[in-house]
């Protein structure tokens, strides 16, 4: 009885358009009441113990670094490099816009603005060379996910701090699955370019034209070696290394590229201040709703019921990632990852999922939430950079969704995929 007026408390507030971290709290504080022999300073207690976190402060940090890199230059940089290497083959810029996007996961951490910093600089360029403006848009926008899956990942942060995992060991799980989308979408790119005679091809500009550009890039491309080999080789934390990379984020722009200007940072810092205190009140009243859902037994009844069904890991597996995607394509990924990671991964564990690995398979799920019609988040960054409605891009994104699908469930069954780079390293 408690478990079904805990969700329909949520539901009905999520329904009438409450924001997800006020109906996560009134549906707590709800539950709370009813329960009587608890009392309510529990509540303070419980925010305040979420937020009691070292590594969550990586979280505004991986964010401002993101936000000052994109307003740095980085993206048209990297954009640059990619399309000296492979901009004269066929579809070569259908593919550099993944590969960028993929280059540039690795220091945003975030779908949006992987397709907004990427999408700004590709869409024109694809436009002008004969691309047809609703695959343009779609090849983006799809590229996109790679930005929470290929670390750093903000998405990955709020797993490990729900589920009491290492961020670094993560950030590994989730290299490889982020590398396999991009091969996978790149190849698919290229089989739909190949005989379209209507897309003009870039000349070759040779060797020093590589060079040149990966000289102009370098330092956008060493940002990610810097956070990933200080937290790998132990030198530093996750969190130290998120403040490493703001600082070197500010020393690129400024000294480096020089387009980041002092008159600039107020705007830069007032929104990845937003963002990460939207997220973090999110996190905050996730983690009490986690605490009165596991005072129920919520999560352990569900993996007792879930064996009841089947004793099967792999059943488990298909039903969670089914249940993953229909909520990735109606609800935020940020406000998705606190609730179902509460609730699924104690039946996880009980069926012996490894929590790393079922940290990347929720945030894969979620990341194609992102570009499923009508509300996937990616698809409006898009649209708003091609001024095309949604329901034209959804027609030329399903192909890249399917896509995603076969490599989630290649990663969902073949385990060393993800868990190898741990295991190297």
């Amino acid at each position: 009885m408690m478990s079904f007026l805990i969700f329909a408390t949520l539901i009905i507030c999520i329904l009438i358009s409450i924001p997800i971290a006020f109906a996560l709290g009134i549906a707590s504080v709800f539950a709370l009441t009813v329960m009587g022999h608890i009392p309510l300073v529990v509540v303070v207690q419980r925010l305040f113990t979420t937020n009691d976190s070292f590594p969550l402060m990586a979280l505004p940090f991986f964010m401002l670094a993101g936000e000052l890199m994109t307003a740095g230059g980085v993206s048209k940089r990297i954009v640059l490099f990619a399309s000296s290497i492979i901009g004269h083959f066929r579809g070569g810029l259908g593919t550099i816009s993944i590969v960028s996007s993929a280059f540039f996961a690795s220091l945003s951490g975030s779908n949006a603005a992987t397709v907004a910093a990427i999408g700004s600089v590709m869409i024109p360029e694809m436009e002008k060379k004969g691309y047809d403006r609703e695959y343009t848009a779609a090849t983006v926008a799809a590229a996109g996910i790679m930005g929470a899956i290929i670390p750093p990942s903000v998405l990955m942060v709020l797993y490990a701090i729900i589920a009491g995992v290492s961020i670094g060991d993560l950030f590994i799980a989730g290299f490889i699955p982020g590398v396999l989308i991009c091969i996978t979408f790149s190849i698919y790119n290229w089989f739909i370019c190949k005989g379209n005679k209507n897309i003009e091809l870039a000349k070759w500009r040779g060797w020093k034209e590589v060079g040149k550009t990966f000289i102009s890039a370098f330092w956008a491309l060493l940002m990610p070696l810097i956070i990933m080999g200080g937290i790998y080789t132990g030198v530093c934390t996750p969190t130290e290394s998120a403040a490493i990379a703001v600082f070197y984020a500010l020393f690129v722009g400024f000294f480096v590229y020089r387009e980041l200007k002092v008159k600039m940072l107020p705007k830069i810092i007032l929104k990845s201040a937003v963002a990460s205190g939207i997220i973090m009140f999110v996190l905050n009243n996730a983690g009490l709703f986690g605490w009165v859902i596991t005072a129920n037994n919520i999560p352990q009844n569900l993996a007792q019921a879930m064996a009841t069904v089947s004793s099967s890991q792999a059943i488990f597996l298909i039903l969670v990632n089914i249940m993953l995607l229909l909520v990735g394509s109606i609800m935020s990924a940020a406000a998705a990852i606190p609730i179902f990671a509460a609730i699924l991964l104690p039946a996880a564990i009980n069926f012996g999922v490894d929590p790393l690995l079922f940290g990347v398979i929720m945030v894969v799920n979620l990341c194609i939430g992102t570009i499923t019609p009508p509300l996937g988040s990616d698809l409006f960054v898009a649209s708003a950079l091609t001024k095309l409605p949604i329901e034209r891009i959804a027609f030329k994104i399903w192909p890249y969704i399917l896509i995603a699908i076969v490599d989630l469930l290649i990663i969902t069954y073949y385990p060393p995929l993800s868990m190898i780079m741990l295991k190297i390293l």
